[in-house]
């Protein structure tokens, strides 16, 4: 029988959280580079997050793979950096990625655009009462 466990990647390292209800300042102040890592499908279906820049999950692990070799990469800029994705789970695993090669300042979106979004809607709601 095959170990399950081999194949499952775990990291030693800790990604710090920014939450939903952070995600306004952080967008206003504008000191976070905010990497969208779901497809560009999703961000066209789901909407978008301000000031993010679009890098599909696969994308963004080979531009952390050959950054190096490709200075231009925005990835190789000084941070801070916020990953996002729709619920947190693949934007988590590119700041994994990014923090295991080097990349310091690395932050997850918790919950995801979809957290985000809930939270807005529920702003909007309280508003309206």
């Amino acid at each position: 029988m095959e170990d399950k466990k081999s194949k499952v990647h775990y990291s030693n390292e800790i990604i710090e959280q920014i939450t939903s209800a952070q995600l306004d300042e952080v967008i206003a102040k504008g000191e976070f580079t905010i990497i969208d890592v779901r497809p560009p499908q999703g961000i066209e279906s789901q909407g978008e997050i301000p000031t993010a820049i679009n890098i599909p999950l696969d994308e963004v692990k080979k531009q952390i793979d050959q950054r190096k070799q490709k200075p231009e990469s925005i990835l190789n800029g000084e941070g801070p950096f916020l990953f996002a994705c729709t619920g947190g789970v693949m934007s988590y695993m590119a700041a994994i990625h990014a923090q295991e090669n080097g990349i310091k300042r690395v932050y997850n979106l918790e919950g995801g655009h979809s957290a985000w979004k809930k939270l807005k809607k529920s702003q909007e709601e309280n508003q309206l009462i």
